[in-house]
């Protein structure tokens, strides 16, 4: 999900989406886990971003324990790093992710430019950038053309991809014709570099000086905050793409994983995400750690957001028993007998119900748009009876599987 880190830098290759052909790696070696084709060891390197990359956490971690170890250590820098995260992370994952990528609800102009404003201070480049190459990334996940493909490796896909230049970059921004309409999206396109500096690093810095400590502000608000958000956000491309299940799309490389979720607020459930992308959610279920989404839905509660868009629940029940089916289809085969005669027909059984379900909820929602209240609701009372008998009968036959000896 990340995006080029420094103003300016963002040359992602997007060819891909305007008609050229797919084209596979010819490894030739391999260093620290990263596949580099011959094509990719000659690109040029971007040593701004390799620079900008190597000494912020230098400064960052390093330097702001020096200077807290001989300046003394108060509540109020922690509590500064905290903030700084949450306003800037929100702003990278409801906002340049969920928001100006996928459009997957409408928010006010107010929410915008709280996005636009706050997102420049990641130092991932601007909005039109960063969701126009992320667009790239799900039209080509796990091609040759994904910019941050994790087949060329984890740390290609956390951080390496970052220090090549891509100067093939489309800058027309083409894929991107709904941002290039936004005024705000535009605006912060030409200032971000400027916010960045002077908000980004000016804010914690004068935060710090009311507390009599200008450095610890900027240490602490600035350059912690900024590795912080980096990495956060880095693990989406290399973390959700190995660790976890691919719950719901076992063609492509994204995971489900709750530590990760964790760790990047609310983003880890990244195998869901991949199969819906226009869902506002990426934790489906309520407990699972998705604050962005927790977000998202508290400002549609104060009026700042409307049309938060969600997958049918029959289509995303449909999409984790195909991707479960993956796995478990040569078992379901090879079981003998009355027993396997069975397990096929609740498998059947359960693809059937199904698909009612998905007409039902097609049904319902043309119901709804007609007005007719209480003809949709008892429809989608319907459709998910019929999800709820296709969960069960499912859970019959995970359950009988398991209880058959492994293959020798």
């Amino acid at each position: 999900m990340s995006h080029r880190s420094l103003p300016g830098a963002c040359r992602i290759c997007n060819l891909g989406q305007y008609g050229h052909p797919e084209r596979s790696y010819r490894t030739s070696r391999s260093f620290g886990g990263v596949v580099i084709s011959e094509s990719a060891r000659h690109q040029k390197k971007d040593w701004v971003n390799i620079a900008f990359l190597s000494l912020t956490p230098v400064i960052g971690i390093f330097g702001t324990a020096a200077w807290t170890w001989t300046h003394g250590f108060h509540l109020w820098m922690p509590i500064l790093l905290l903030v700084m995260y949450a306003l800037v992370g929100f702003s990278i994952c409801a906002g340049y992710h969920r928001f100006f990528s996928h459009m997957t609800y409408e928010a006010s102009p107010v929410v915008q430019a709280f996005f636009a404003f706050f997102g420049a201070m990641a130092a991932e480049n601007s909005i039109l950038w960063w969701s126009s190459s992320h667009r790239v990334h799900h039209k080509h996940v796990d091609k040759d053309w994904d910019p941050y493909n994790i087949k060329r490796g984890f740390w290609w896909a956390h951080i390496f991809w970052i220090f090549t230049k891509n100067e093939q970059f489309d800058h027309t921004f083409a894929n991107s014709p709904d941002l290039l309409r936004n005024p705000i999206v535009m605006w912060q396109n030409r200032w971000h570099k400027v916010i960045l500096i002077v908000a980004g690093f000016g804010i914690p810095t004068l935060i710090g000086a009311a507390f009599g400590n200008p450095i610890a502000g900027l240490l602490w608000g600035g350059f912690l905050r900024i590795v912080v958000i980096h990495h956060t956000t880095f693990f989406v491309n290399s973390l959700a793409h190995t660790l976890g299940e691919p719950l719901f799309n076992a063609d492509v490389s994204a995971r489900d994983n709750w530590l990760v979720a964790m760790l990047t607020l609310g983003e880890g459930y990244h195998s869901f995400h991949h199969r819906f992308p226009n869902d506002f959610r990426n934790g489906i279920r309520w407990y699972q750690w998705d604050p962005s989404k927790w977000l998202i839905r508290a400002f549609r509660s104060l009026g700042l957001a409307t049309d938060l868009r969600t997958a049918p629940l029959p289509q995303i029940e449909q999409a984790r028993m195909q991707a479960a089916l993956r796995t478990v289809k040569s078992k379901i085969e090879s079981t003998p007998g009355s027993l396997g005669d069975e397990v096929r027909r609740r498998v059947h059984a359960a693809m059937e119900d199904l698909d009612t379900a998905l007409k039902l909820w097609r049904q319902h929602a043309e119901e709804k748009a007609e007005g007719l209240s209480k003809s949709w609701r008892e429809t989608r009372r319907r459709a998910r009876q019929h999800v709820y008998q296709s969960r069960r009968q499912w859970k019959w036959v995970v359950r009988t599987l398991r209880q058959l000896p492994e293959a020798a």
